[in-house]
C-alpha cells in the first residue's frame, strides 16, 4: 500500500458503486430488531433530527431531517456493544452508530466521500497553494456523542468520550478473513499499522485516527486511509477477553467497493509510555486542531501535496542552484542537542575499503581495488579521493558516537547526483560502513537514494578486522519506543515497528503525541547497544536521515541530506533521548523468541 498510487476515481465512479452496494456483507446482529428510538446528537454539525425504527434483522426506516428513507442494515455486537451501520438510499453518505445497549450511550460517525485538497502550500500556512486536486474515493467523517432515546429512559450520567487511555498500546490482530496486522497508537490523533504476510507487507503507514472511550473495557477505534486507500475501519475492542468487532468500508486497490463486518483476535504487544501530565485522559476535547475547521475537520497529513514531486531534471537543477551544506537552508529536524563536533581526525590519513572494491582484483595483481582515501586538514576541512581519481577538497563535520568510533559526512563535489558520503570508521576494530547518498532512488527520480557498502579502515595503529567480521544490518531495535528531544521546541517519538520501517510522531503542546508519519528505513549494528539508523521520508520531502545511535549514552548524532525547490541541503541533527517503552513484534517478523 505505502507505493501503490490509487486512482482518486470520480464522484460518479464513486456514486455509482455506494448505491450499488446495499448492505454491509457478514453475519448481521439482530439485537435492536423491534426498536424504536431517536438519537440525541450533540456538537456543532450535528443533525436536528436522527431517528430510527428497526423494522426487521436486515432493514431500517431512518428519519434524518424529516426526511424517511427505507435502508438495509447490518449489525454486529461484541458484548453489550452494537454497532449498526448503514448508507443513506441512493448517496453514498453513511451512518455507523456505536450503542452501548446498558446504557444507551452512543457514538455516531457520519461519512460521505470525497475531498477537494491545496496543492503547493505549506504546513504553516506561508506559502499558498498553487491549485487544488479533488481525491472521491476518499471517505470523510464527523462524529458526534449521544445517546438513543427509547421514550422510556433518561439521558445517561455518562456519554462516551475521547480518550489517551489507548495511547501507546501496541496490538496484534487476527481477522476472521486471516488478514493480519500490527496497530502502534504513539499518538492522539494518528495510528500506525503494518501488513503481515503480504510480499510487499512490512512497511509502516499512518492513518488518521479516532479513540474513544466507552468504558475500562470497551473502546472504539477508528483509523482513515488518508492518502492511501482512503476506506476506514471502525473497530469496538474489548480489553477484558481481547476481541474486536467491526466494519470496513471503502474502495480497494482494483477500485472494487468493500463493505463488510468483521471479527478479529488482539494479542498486546506492549505498551509505550505517553508524557501528558498523569491526570490528563484526553477527555475534554478532541485532541489536536483538526487541519480544517468545517464539518469533517480532522488531523491529515498530506506531505506529497507539500513537498511536490519533482522531475530528474527539476531536481538537479535545484540542486545545482543552491547548496546549503552544513549551514543554512531547511534543516528539516533542526537541532539545538547535537553531538559535539570531534576533532580527533584532524592531521591524520587513512584509507576507507569497501568489500566489494578491495577485492575485485586479485591481490597478488598489484591493484588492491579503489579505496576511499583521507587526508583530514582540519575540523571542518578534508581531502578525498576514490580509487584513482585526483585529490578533492571538502566541508566535512565529524562526530564520535562512542569512543574511537568516527563518524562523518562530506559532498563528492562533481558527482552527476549530486550526492553526499557518509563514513563510520572504527579505529578500534578496523570496521567502517560507506553510504553514499544521491539524488533518486529505486521508485522517485528525485528523493535520496542510498547505498550502503561495508568494509575496513586502513590507519596506522588500526588492526585490520578478519574478513568474516563485519558490520552488519540488524533487527536488534525493532520494538523499540524511544523519545527524542532535539531542542526546547521541537520532540518526536520513534516507534521501530518493523525491520524495514518505522514511525515518527511530533508531541503537542500537551505532551501528547500528535502529528505522526512514517517511513521505510534500516538498522546497522556498530557495536553493542550503537546503531546507525537511516530512512528516507519517502513519498514526502524525499530527505534522508542519517544517525547514530548510542543508548548508551541516550544521544543520537548525524546528517540530514535532500533536494527540495529551495535548493540542496546537508545538515547536522542530533537529539537527547527517552526510553519509553517495547513492543514484542518481532516474532511477527522472523518467528525467533524474544
Amino acid at each position: 500500500m505505502f507505493f501503490t498510487k490509487f486512482d482518486p476515481l470520480t464522484p460518479e465512479y464513486v456514486e455509482e458503486n455506494a448505491k450499488a452496494v446495499g448492505r454491509a456483507a457478514g453475519e448481521s446482529c439482530p439485537c435492536l430488531k423491534g426498536m424504536k428510538f431517536a438519537v440525541k446528537l450533540e456538537g456543532e454539525f450535528a443533525p436536528k433530527k436522527l431517528s430510527y425504527e428497526i423494522t426487521d434483522k436486515k432493514e431500517l426506516v431512518v428519519n434524518e431531517n424529516g426526511k424517511k428513507y427505507t435502508a438495509p442494515y447490518a449489525a454486529i455486537s461484541q458484548g453489550p456493544i452494537t454497532l449498526l451501520t448503514h448508507l443513506i438510499p441512493g448517496t453514498s453518505r453513511g451512518w455507523h452508530l456505536v450503542i452501548d445497549r446498558r446504557t444507551w450511550a452512543c457514538t455516531a460517525f457520519e461519512t460521505w466521500f470525497g475531498i477537494s485538497v491545496p496543492v503547493g502550500g505549506d504546513m504553516f500556512g506561508q506559502r499558498k497553494p498553487t491549485h487544488y486536486r479533488d481525491i472521491p474515493r476518499e471517505i470523510q467523517r464527523e462524529y458526534y456523542f449521544g445517546w438513543l432515546d427509547k421514550g422510556d429512559n433518561e439521558k445517561p450520567e455518562k456519554l462516551m468520550t475521547t480518550t489517551n487511555r489507548i495511547e501507546g498500546r501496541g496490538l496484534h490482530w487476527k481477522f476472521d478473513s486471516g488478514y493480519e496486522i500490527l496497530t502502534f497508537n504513539p499518538s492522539v490523533c494518528c495510528t500506525t499499522f503494518t501488513e503481515l504476510g503480504k510480499e510487499m507487507g512490512g512497511i509502516t503507514m499512518t492513518n488518521p485516527a479516532d479513540y474513544i472511550r466507552i468504558d475500562d473495557e470497551n473502546y472504539v477505534y477508528a483509523r482513515w486511509e488518508v492518502e492511501f486507500s482512503g476506506k476506514m475501519w471502525i473497530e469496538v475492542m474489548n480489553f477484558f477477553d481481547f476481541t474486536a468487532a467491526g466494519v470496513e468500508f471503502g474502495f480497494e486497490e482494483d477500485n472494487s467497493l468493500t463493505y463488510k463486518l468483521h471479527r478479529a483476535e488482539l494479542e498486546l504487544t506492549g505498551d509505550a509510555a505517553h508524557l501528558e501530565k498523569i491526570t490528563s485522559f484526553g477527555d475534554k476535547e478532541r485532541p489536536m486542531a483538526a487541519s480544517f475547521k468545517a464539518k469533517g475537520g480532522r488531523y491529515s497529513y498530506r506531505p506529497a501535496d507539500m513537498d511536490i514531486p519533482m522531475t530528474r531534471e527539476e531536481a538537479l537543477a535545484h540542486a545545482k542552484e543552491k547548496q546549503f551544506i552544513f549551514g543554512g537552508g531547511q534543516n528539516i529536524m533542526a537541532s539545538g542537542n547535537n553531538m559535539a563536533q570531534c576533532f580527533a581526525l584532524v592531521g591524520k590519513k587513512f584509507k576507507v575499503w569497501n568489500d566489494n572494491e578491495k577485492y575485485a582484483q586479485a591481490p597478488w595483481s598489484g591493484d588492491k581495488g579503489k579505496a576511499w582515501e583521507y587526508q583530514v586538514v582540519d575540523g571542518t576541512t578534508l581531502k578525498w579521493r576514490h580509487g584513482s581519481r585526483n585529490w578533492k577538497e571538502e566541508k566535512y563535520l565529524c562526530f564520535e558516537p562512542d569512543k574511537e568510533l568516527y563518524f562523518f559526512a562530506h559532498m563528492l563535489t562533481g558527482d552527476p547526483d549530486y550526492s553526499m558520503v557518509a563514513q563510520i570508521v572504527d579505529f578500534k576494530t578496523g570496521l567502517s560502513t560507506t553510504i553514499k547518498t544521491g539524488i533518486g532512488n529505486w521508485h522517485s527520480e528525485w528523493e535520496a537514494g542510498a547505498n550502503v557498502l561495508f568494509g575496513t579502515v586502513e590507519a596506522p595503529g588500526v588492526s585490520a578486522a578478519p574478513f568474516a567480521r563485519r558490520h552488519h544490518f540488524t533487527d536488534e531495535l525493532v520494538g523499540q519506543c524511544f523519545a527524542w528531544a532535539y531542542s526546547d521546541t521541537m520532540s518526536s517519538i520513534h516507534v521501530y515497528s518493523s525491520p524495514e520501517s518505522y514511525s515518527w510522531t511530533i508531541f503537542s503542546g500537551d505532551n501528547s503525541g500528535g502529528a505522526t508519519w512514517s517511513s521505510p528505513c534500516f538498522y546497522i549494528q556498530r557495536r553493542p547497544d550503537v546503531y546507525l539508523f537511516q530512512w528516507v521520508e519517502e513519498n514526502c520531502n524525499g530527505s534522508q536521515g542519517l544517525v547514530c545511535i548510542n543508548r548508551k549514552i541516550q544521544h543520537d548524532g548525524g546528517f540530514f541530506y535532500g533536494v527540495s525547490h529551495n535548493g540542496l541541503n546537508l545538515n547536522i541533527t542530533g537529539a537527547f533521548m527517552r526510553e519509553l517503552g517495547k513492543f514484542r513484534i518481532k516474532k511477527y517478523f522472523d518467528h525467533t523468541p524474544e
